[in-house]
């Protein structure tokens, strides 16, 4: 404001008369008269302090005419008065937040505003000075400036901020992370969905950081207020599953059955092949019974088959269940292997597991191969094959044939083991031999009998072994060295 220079009272009326009519001459009867400058600079100046008294009257107490504070018009308005306009006029308006899609939304700032404080009183721009030179001052420059600070609520601007429409509207679509997951034909990545859903602390964060910088307004995208998927469908995590998905996928697995072969690919282990939602899964029951089909279709096992004898008949011989040689698949530890040969990623062979297992298969006497021992009850002699060419053969006595539970067992049997200098022990006490080759899980063997003086012919029908073949210990020490463990026995 410009320093004002002092102006006598004087000057103040004269400017007042001039303000009321000024000196004017009167005429009466067109005779100038004498008194007239008297009479009418008296009654303009009764008029000029009558309109001054008013003036001052009208303002006091109030801001006088051009006063403007911050630049608001404070004419005739009390300090109280400009303080309640002030803190009305911040009431007022609204904080606009602009969203995705356009998408657009207004808080009222009437609803959030906490306080609005003025930093000086205004009734310090009243000036008693300026009210009695009122005419004077009004045509001054009266502009003054009173810092305005507004102050928001923290928990107003959250509650209106989760009342938008934005925030907590039907609209509101939320964000879904990409996944991995099982399709129809495969596996393959879901994207993700970015959705609409704002994050309520961050938008209540930037609307109060803006404020406090008197912006009022808000691009909900450029301040990051939007929640955001955590998985995208380039995360590295669902790529490397679904490179691991391609790779096993793409595996070839063969199943060596001896002598044969099943081939497992995607046509076959697809169906079998799935995900959690964590991990990958496999159906272990489908597993179990692909291999389960595939071991009756080769199994052989306690099972009946042909065998030509060395007469050159074909004999049915097995089915026993005291039989130990054929082949018996082991389920569950081949599910196993096959499981892990899939998950391996890499096309590869592997041998199924067998509880019992032949040495052959698909050959003139099947599983049993060129290779083998052959026992005759009826006759009590045995041969041993060696590719199909007999090269040992011997006299034998088998089980009492008078009594069942010493019979020898039919069937087709392997050598278990091969022990030297063996004591056996049954109903008949212990008895002990030097070579001793065991034949089925109850003990019965091919063993010499150093103890008899004769073998074949009809002594096993009364005085014939436990169920053992009984062999001249020459004999036995001529075969030993030939015949290794798993060579198949068939007896009949």
């Amino acid at each position: 404001m410009k320093k004002r220079i002092a102006i006598p009272l004087a000057t103040i009326l004269l400017l007042a008369a001039a303000g009321a009519g000024g000196c004017i001459y009167l005429y009466s009867q067109g005779v100038q008269s004498r008194y007239a400058p008297t009479l009418v600079a008296s009654t303009a100046t009764t008029r000029a302090i009558k309109w001054y008294k008013e003036g001052f009257n009208k303002y006091s107490g109030v801001f006088l005419p051009g006063t403007t504070i911050n630049g608001k018009d404070a004419s005739g308005m009390t300090p109280e008065e400009f303080t309640g306009f002030t803190i009305a006029d911040n009431r007022k308006g609204s904080f606009t937040l602009n969203g995705l899609d356009k998408a657009s939304e207004q808080i009222k700032l009437n609803d959030i505003v906490k306080d609005v404080t003025l930093e000086k009183d205004p009734a310090s721009f009243l000036n008693d000075d300026d009210l009695k030179v009122w005419p004077a001052a009004i045509s001054e420059d009266r502009s003054f400036e009173d810092k305005v600070t507004v102050t928001y609520d923290p928990e107003k601007i959250n509650k209106a901020v989760n009342a938008l429409k934005l925030v907590s509207g039907e609209g509101v679509v939320e964000p879904q992370n990409a996944y991995f997951t099982r399709t129809q034909d495969g596996f393959a990545i879901v994207p993700e969905v970015t959705g609409n859903k704002l994050d309520p602390a961050k938008v209540a964060e930037t609307v109060t950081k803006n404020l406090a910088e008197e912006k009022f307004s808000a691009d909900l995208v450029k301040s990051d207020c939007y929640v955001k998927p955590a998985i995208k469908i380039d995360d590295p995590s669902l790529t490397s599953l679904m490179e691991q998905s391609e790779q096993i996928r793409n595996t070839v697995v063969t199943i060596d059955l001896t002598a044969a072969s099943e081939t497992v690919d995607w046509n076959t282990f697809g169906p079998w092949f799935g995900w959690d939602g964590t991990q990958f899964t496999w159906d272990i029951d489908a597993m179990t019974n692909y291999v389960e089909t595939i071991g009756k279709q080769y199994e052989t096992y306690q099972m009946h088959r042909q065998f030509v004898n060395h007469n050159g008949e074909t004999i049915t011989v097995g089915g026993s269940e005291r039989d130990t040689y054929g082949f018996w698949i082991n389920t569950a530890d081949t599910v196993t292997r096959l499981q892990n040969a899939l998950m391996s990623g890499e096309t590869q062979t592997i041998a199924a597991k067998w509880r019992v297992n032949a040495l052959t298969r698909n050959q003139a006497n099947g599983d049993i191969g060129g290779t083998y021992m052959e026992i005759s009850i009826a006759e009590q002699h045995m041969w041993f094959y060696k590719d199909y060419t007999p090269v040992f053969d011997s006299d034998i006595v088998t089980g009492q044939a008078s009594d069942p539970s010493r019979a020898t067992p039919t069937g087709v049997f392997c050598i278990l083991s091969k022990l030297r200098d063996h004591t056996m022990t049954g109903s008949y006490g212990s008895q002990t031999c030097e070579y001793f080759m065991a034949f089925d899980w109850t003990g019965c063997a091919i063993h010499d009998a150093w103890w008899r003086e004769s073998f074949g012919g009809d002594i096993y029908l009364s005085d014939g072994s436990h169920g053992c073949v009984n062999t001249p210990t020459e004999k036995m020490i001529e075969l030993w060295d030939q015949i290794n463990t798993a060579t198949p026995v068939i007896i009949y």
